[in-house]
């Protein structure tokens, strides 16, 4: 079954006393504990405990811990948006908000989420898919290696991911957003062009 950030059919969500619904809980609850304590250190358990819920609740909403920590991995993304003429978000307006300290624990989820890939075969199928399914939207219309051109983009962002383990350097925050907004620039050029 393949991961997806909808809500699903059916009976009405349950929700809190403040009308969140228990998906978007263990959304929430799932990507706090996968930042506080790593892929492996996040557990069923701690996700539900967080969420307010039964550990096998989650089993009502996924497929277990590996879906649910992806799928919140591609919901805390989907806040990126679409622009209102449709297409893709604007690739420096992806990069500034990749670097926006609001989005410090979404760079921790990726980061978590791609290097658990490496070790985890689930994890990597499930990554797999997801990018591909990006990779429609970032594959530029016309050119040479449009392929190679998401691929790049997409390393730049998990790059980016890794911001904070660079926090030794001296490097002006502003500068760095620049310089990774100019990438984005030479990656995509038809964008500077709208």
């Amino acid at each position: 079954m393949a991961p997806s950030v909808e809500t699903r059919r059916g009976r009405p969500p349950k929700v809190d006393d403040t009308g969140v619904a228990t998906r978007e809980r263990l959304l929430a609850a799932a990507a706090a504990s996968c930042v506080e304590h790593g892929f492996e250190g996040a557990t069923v358990a701690d996700i539900a405990q967080r969420a307010e819920v039964s550990a096998p609740a989650i089993y009502n909403h996924f497929g277990g811990k590996v879906e649910l920590l992806v799928v919140a991995g591609r919901a805390a993304l989907s806040r990126l948006g679409r622009p209102r003429s449709g297409g893709r978000p604007a690739p420096a307006a992806v990069v500034r908000t990749f670097l926006s300290p609001e989005f410090a624990a979404t760079r921790r989820l990726l980061a978590e989420l791609h290097l658990a890939a490496q070790r985890h075969p689930e994890v990597a199928a499930l990554l797999a898919e997801w990018h591909a399914e990006q990779a429609e939207v970032w594959r530029p219309t016309a050119g040479r290696d449009r392929d190679a051109v998401v691929t790049t983009f997409f390393a730049l962002l998990l790059g980016l991911c890794q911001i904070e383990s660079l926090a030794a350097l001296p490097a002006n925050a502003a500068a760095v957003r620049r310089r990774a907004e100019a990438l984005a620039a030479v990656l995509y050029p038809e964008e500077e062009l709208l």
